[in-house]
């Protein structure tokens, strides 16, 4: 899937056979800007990782600890208010 994060696109995959959660990799990496999202990991915490490297990709001069509270944060909220994955 493609999507369009801090005016850049990226190709955003699903894979079981990541040893962590997701990852973010890097413009310069031959496939170009990706992120990868593990599938073995449960709905909530898929939606947390999501927004996670979503927020690595927007915000690149964030660190990780700021990445790592504010994707929980905001996790959390959406997932009070009902959102799930609908695929």
């Amino acid at each position: 899937m493609r999507v369009r994060i801090g005016g850049k696109y990226w190709t955003l995959r699903f894979s079981g056979n990541l040893k962590d959660y997701g990852s973010m990799v890097d413009p310069g990496h031959a496939e170009g800007r990706l992120i990868r999202i593990g599938t073995w990991q449960g709905e909530q915490d898929t939606l947390d990782t999501i927004i996670h490297e979503a927020l690595h990709c927007a915000r690149p001069e964030l660190d990780e600890a700021a990445v790592d509270a504010t994707a929980r944060d905001i996790s959390r909220l959406l997932w009070r208010l009902g959102y799930r994955r609908n695929q």
